[in-house]
């Protein structure tokens, strides 16, 4: 039998304030737009580029055309689309591909300009995807940087804030307290939706999810999920989470609470997963990914709807 579930503003209560520690990526990830220079003469140097398990990838080519037929990619079986025009490609890899696991890809232009081809390596990095990469074989240009400047002060600016608000919610009370004392709860409390009979499951999950949960407060989101331990299975523990929207697009995910590993035989296991959203941003169905440290053992839930 599982446990009796509170009250919703005492539930969400439980887990507000809870903070974990995100694992380090095994290759940097950019947040935003990725943008590579190709030198005329090689330098033996190939950029680095995360791919993530049926998460598109697409690259821009500035100043060349790709040859149709001159696009190889190491274990092309294992990606769902491969789509070529003349100046992009994009990729999007199936789930059969490994975390940490590094495919070459390698292009070639029609020009007879240097240089006549360019590689690249393609890490499989679960949780963190680079969706777009310009890649350029001339000199950018003044608006370029420009942009490029804009983004980095704009993720500056949401480190601040996020920084600003870990130091409020620090110095608030905690508990049913902290969540009227920061804003966080409307008059009607916090919103819950049973999202069990609604949501589908992943055939390779490394656990069962045996129920699950929806929340809405003032400015963010929540999912709590109840997970079934395997015959069999190692311990298992949330470390990664993303929470992927209609367009796939993702919402800025806090690192997942689980109270203890899971393991064989436990019926119950809950695990917490909060993002920063509004009501516009969280409308639609989503698709909720966790992934244990070594990102080898995930599970999967679609069909995520807010209340």
């Amino acid at each position: 039998m599982f446990d009796s579930f509170p009250t919703a503003p005492l539930a969400l209560a439980l887990f507000v304030g809870a903070t974990a520690t995100a694992q380090p990526r095994a290759v940097p990830c950019e947040t935003g737009t990725r943008r590579i220079e190709l030198k005329t003469e090689p330098t033996g140097e190939v950029p680095e580029l995360c791919i993530g398990p049926e998460l598109s990838t697409a690259l821009l080519f500035y100043g060349a055309e790709l040859l149709g037929n001159g696009v190889a990619v190491e274990g092309r079986e294992r990606f769902t689309l491969v789509e070529v025009s003349n100046t992009m490609l994009r990729l999007v890899p199936s789930g059969r591909v490994m975390p940490g696991e590094r495919l070459r890809l390698t292009v070639r232009f029609k020009e007879g300009e240097a240089p006549a081809s360019a590689a690249f390596w393609l890490v499989v990095s679960p949780g963190q995807v680079e969706p777009l990469v310009e890649v350029y074989r001339e000199k950018r240009t003044l608006e370029s940087y420009q942009q490029e400047v804009h983004e980095k002060d704009t993720q500056l600016h949401q480190c601040q804030e996020d920084n600003r608000s870990l130091l409020a919610e620090k110095a608030s009370p905690g508990r049913l307290t902290g969540l009227v004392a920061t804003g966080l709860m409307i008059e009607e409390g916090i919103p819950r939706k049973k999202i069990t009979s609604s949501i589908g499951m992943h055939p390779g999950n490394a656990a069962e999810v045996a129920r699950a949960y929806s929340y809405r407060s003032n400015r963010t989101v929540a999912v709590v999920v109840w997970l079934g331990g395997t015959k069999g299975m190692q311990p298992w523990q949330a470390a990664r989470a993303e929470l992927v929207g209609p367009g796939r697009r993702p919402l800025r995910v806090s690192p997942p609470w689980q109270a203890e590993p899971l393991s064989e035989g436990v019926q119950s296991q809950r695990v917490v997963i909060e993002a920063d959203a509004t009501e516009a941003e969280s409308r639609g169905t989503f698709t909720l990914k966790l992934w244990d440290a070594e990102g080898t053992r995930s599970v999967i839930v679609t069909g995520v709807t807010f209340p």
